[in-house]
């Protein structure tokens, strides 16, 4: 018992240490909310046109950079072309394998 305190202790100090000085979270910080929607959205319709309608690699990247382009022209009410970007992103990253 003794020495699974003395693991979390240390385990505890070192999570402390290591998440007040990260550059990954400053990096989190400065990524607006609306661009990681846009990105994960673009994730989720590359990953159900995959599994789910069949559509090739390519052809999911398609519709989706179809899809946030069409989105940004008609349906807001100024053209941010980051969020369309946001959006492909996200699409391909859904093509990497982990």
């Amino acid at each position: 018992m003794g020495k699974i305190l003395i693991i979390l202790t240390i385990c505890i100090a070192c999570m402390g240490s290591i998440c007040s000085a990260n550059p990954i979270h400053d990096l989190q910080d400065e990524i607006p909310t609306d661009k990681a929607l846009h990105f994960a959205a673009g994730y989720i319709i590359s990953d159900q046109l995959q599994r789910n309608v069949g559509c090739s690699t390519f052809e999911a990247f398609l519709i989706t950079s179809g899809i946030a382009w069409a989105k940004e022209k008609y349906i807001d009410d100024n053209v941010d072309n980051n969020d369309a970007y946001a959006t492909m992103t996200g699409s391909l990253f859904y093509q990497i394998k982990f």
